[in-house]
């Protein structure tokens, strides 16, 4: 497992070193009119997969995460503000909404298990009329978090009348990406396609078996404790504007 993890580390590093040379030479030599727009921004959906004493616990995440981000002078550098949330796991129960005549009330009581994330960061590459690679880090925060919300059994879980936080936990995070950006379309548009390595640190955190109930149907929360480090792919768009 310590083989997997280092080789998956060796390869984001590389990745970095293999587009930093051809990004340097492509800006060095670019015309003030060729050079990346001011502004930036994009939204992707994302899967991915644990690493190391994470994957004993979680198979997979699949979420959405976006970005903003703005131009350092006339460099080919960008400073970029990072958010994105993911879901590990779900679990739904249907039962009455209680005793008496509420039994006659079908209720969902749902639960699912989320990933928050924050960063702020810098980056080398550009939405273009190219396609240009663009590779970054950036740090910043993981909020690990499980909730349980009620809804209807005819509603969806967005409709929730009812909902707490069962268990959360944070955590400081570092983040190195690197992609592609493929031009789409006039105006600046890009196809955004990339892989991040998240090194989220020591975290506490529910899975779908770590909530169970006693004899009196009370639920007992079992946290776990390990790195919850995650490799993943994303694709997405990204707009530039000067």
């Amino acid at each position: 497992m310590k083989r997997v993890l280092a080789l998956a580390r060796f390869s984001a590093f590389a990745a970095f070193s293999v587009f930093t040379a051809p990004l340097a030479a492509q800006y060095s030599g670019s015309s003030p009119d060729e050079m990346p727009r001011s502004a930036i921004g994009g939204l992707a959906l994302h899967y991915g997969a644990p690493q190391g004493a994470f994957a004993t616990n979680v198979d997979g995440v699949f979420g959405i995460n976006g970005f903003l981000g703005g131009r350092l002078g006339s460099s080919p550098f960008v400073i970029r503000a990072d958010l994105g949330y993911s879901i590990y796991g779900s679990e739904t129960y249907r039962v009455p909404l209680g005793s008496g005549p509420l039994g006659l009330i079908r209720v969902d009581v749902n639960t699912t298990n989320n990933i928050l994330v924050g960063g702020l960061g810098l980056q080398m590459g550009h939405p273009g009329r190219q396609v240009n690679p663009y590779v970054g880090g950036s740090v910043g925060f993981s909020y690990f978090f499980t909730s349980t919300s009620v809804s209807g059994s005819q509603q969806s879980s967005s409709e929730s009348f009812a909902s707490s936080t069962n268990y959360s936990d944070g955590t400081f995070a570092k983040t190195l990406f690197g992609g592609l950006y493929l031009p789409w379309g006039p105006g600046g548009s890009s196809i955004d396609v990339g892989l991040r390595y998240h090194w989220n640190g020591e975290a506490q955190y529910l899975t779908s078996r770590d909530i169970t109930f006693d004899g009196a149907s009370n639920p007992v929360l079992h946290p776990r404790h390990s790195r919850a480090d995650l490799l993943t792919f994303q694709v997405g768009f990204a707009l530039g504007r000067r």
